[in-house]
Formats: structure tokens, C-alpha cells, sequence
């Protein structure tokens, strides 16, 4: 298993706690990742730190856009975006496809936990109606629920360390 992946496991688990404990995740966290990823691509290279910083710049972009309709929150984004960045290609890819996955489950885990799966999956066919009828509005929920996104993160982060190690299968060929 690489450094790269050492320095995401440890920072995604520091993210975890804050977030569990305070609902947020440091930015002196996010910013050292991101400057660890960016030293450690450095020393493999200009292309990889070209891939580096590619993986940043479109993790944060299009985190930003998934900020600013208040699905996911600024700390989160951050941290993704650094894990994206010191992870690299091809390892980036699985990674954002096995947080949202993780994301997937953490949603549907609270949303039963909390007793609002009904209202959750109203809630979602309100925000995809445009998709099916068109001229309509999608409506935002009314009480949204909030997760500690840097859990699916973690997961994430920790299904590319298993792909590399006890867990061949979960590594996506690309």
C-alpha cells in the first residue's frame, strides 16, 4: 500500500472524529493533506503532480457546485478534494465512486435510524421531478438531513486501501 494511501486513512480518520464530535472538519487538516498530496506528487514528477492537482482543481469544482445547493458541506468537499489529489490516477476514480456509495448507505442507514425513509425518498422524487416532467420545479426538502459526510469518505478511502491489499476485487480497471 502506498504513502499516499497511509497519509488519506490517517486524515480521513482524524475528519471522521471531528465531524462525528463537532460537525466539522478542520480546515489546518484539509489544507495539510492537500499540501502533503501535492509535495508527494512533486517528488514523483511534473506529470503526476499535473494529475495531482487536476484530481484537486475538479474534486473542489465540482464539490463546490454539490456545496452550493447545501448537499454536501464545505469541510467535506475539502476533504475529498485532498484525498483526490493525494490519491491520483487511477486511484482517485474508485475512491469518489466508493464514497458516494458509502455516502448512499450512510443516507439510507440515518434515514432508517431516524424513522424518515418515507419522507426521505419523497423528498427525493420532489428534486428529480424535473427529470420526468418537464416545466416542472424541483422543491428543496423542508428538513434535510445532515451527515457526517466524512464517514462516507472514510469508506471511500478505506475500500481503495482494501483494493490494494485483502481485497483485489475492488480494484476498478481503468
Amino acid at each position: 500500500m502506498s504513502f499516499a494511501i497511509w497519509i488519506v486513512l490517517a486524515a480521513c480518520a482524524i475528519a471522521v472524529a471531528t465531524d462525528l464530535t463537532s460537525r466539522r472538519i478542520p480546515n489546518a487538516l484539509t489544507i495539510g493533506l492537500a499540501l502533503a498530496a501535492l509535495a508527494l506528487h512533486a517528488t514523483q514528477g511534473w506529470a503526476s503532480l499535473a494529475v495531482s492537482l487536476a484530481a484537486l482543481a475538479t474534486v473542489m469544482a465540482v464539490g463546490l457546485a454539490a456545496f452550493s445547493m447545501g448537499w454536501l458541506g464545505g469541510g467535506d468537499v475539502k476533504l475529498a478534494a485532498a484525498a483526490a489529489a493525494a490519491l491520483g490516477f487511477p486511484d482517485a476514480v474508485p475512491f469518489l465512486l466508493y464514497t458516494a456509495i458509502g455516502g448512499g448507505l450512510l443516507a439510507l442507514a440515518v434515514a432508517l435510524g431516524t424513522g424518515r425513509l418515507r419522507s426521505v425518498l419523497h423528498s427525493i422524487t420532489l428534486v428529480l421531478r424535473p427529470i420526468a416532467y418537464r416545466g416542472t420545479v424541483a422543491v428543496a426538502p423542508r428538513r434535510p438531513i445532515m451527515l457526517p459526510y466524512a464517514i462516507a469518505i472514510a469508506c471511500g478511502a478505506v475500500a481503495v486501501a482494501l483494493s490494494h491489499t485483502a481485497a483485489p476485487f475492488l480494484r476498478l480497471s481503468l
